[in-house]
């Protein structure tokens, strides 16, 4: 039987973690309080963030996000809901490769250096638990989950690579396929709920984790060039609204 890659693993590592962790939350957090779990009722949430994304490829730069979610907190500190967002002016490094790309394997040898862009959209489904660190409710408090769902990256060739393409390869058409995946991003915040849980300040941090192969188009002939990392960091703040 074949081994796990350490790509593979690392994935699965942090879905068992967090369902490990969720086991483990609710009553057995510092904060829990019974009598107010028996008498909660549900909310609505809705929220939005503004931030930064670091992708782990070094390729890229980083780039500046929004990200818009609605939620249902079905029970006490346990939430249920989903989130969309947009990463913009994720730019890649300037084309450092050879002067002259002479047929469709050393255009596609290139990989990932091709690339000038990769914007990114996402959409989860997320899963969130509340713990809080004390046993007053006006102070802070965590939450952690994780979403699953789709990353779409919107691709742009470098118009050096371009260049290389017809000294080597006059006449011939290089396009790139944007990418649909599936994404998993863990996820930890810090909130403070004012005026009676109406609103609340929110420092969220999450992790992407996606690959997907990049396909190289030459003259129609679409082929894989590489498997890219589209995973990152995400560090965003904003307000949470519940109703």
């Amino acid at each position: 039987m074949k081994k796990l890659s350490q790509s593979c693993r690392s994935p699965l590592f942090l879905a068992v973690f967090c369902m490990v962790a969720m086991s483990l939350s609710g009553c057995l957090a510092p904060g829990y309080n019974a009598r107010e779990a028996m008498l909660f009722e549900d909310k609505m949430h809705s929220e939005i963030k503004l931030g930064s994304f670091s992708p782990t490829s070094s390729h890229f730069t980083s780039g500046t996000g929004v990200a818009l979610r609605m939620g249902y907190e079905y029970e006490y500190g346990m939430h249920f809901g989903f989130e969309y967002g947009v990463v913009t002016d994720v730019d890649g490094a300037a084309y450092t490769g050879p002067a002259s790309l002479t047929n469709p394997f050393a255009i596609r040898d290139v990989a990932e250096g091709a690339l000038s862009g990769a914007d990114r959209r996402s959409f989860t489904i997320n899963f969130d638990w509340d713990v809080p660190l004390s046993e007053n409710t006006g102070m802070p408090y965590l939450r952690y989950g994780f979403g699953v769902g789709g990353l779409y990256t919107d691709l742009s060739l470098s118009s050096g690579y371009l260049a290389a393409v017809q000294a080597g390869s006059p006449g011939a058409v290089v396009e790139v396929t944007d990418q649909l995946m599936f994404l998993f991003r863990p996820a930890a915040s810090l909130r403070w709920d004012m005026f009676d849980g109406a609103l609340g300040f929110v420092a969220e941090a999450q992790y992407d984790i996606a690959s997907h192969p990049l396909v190289i188009d030459v003259d129609a002939d679409g082929d894989n060039a590489d498997t890219l990392d589209y995973g990152g960091l995400g560090v965003y703040v904003g307000l949470d609204y519940s109703f």
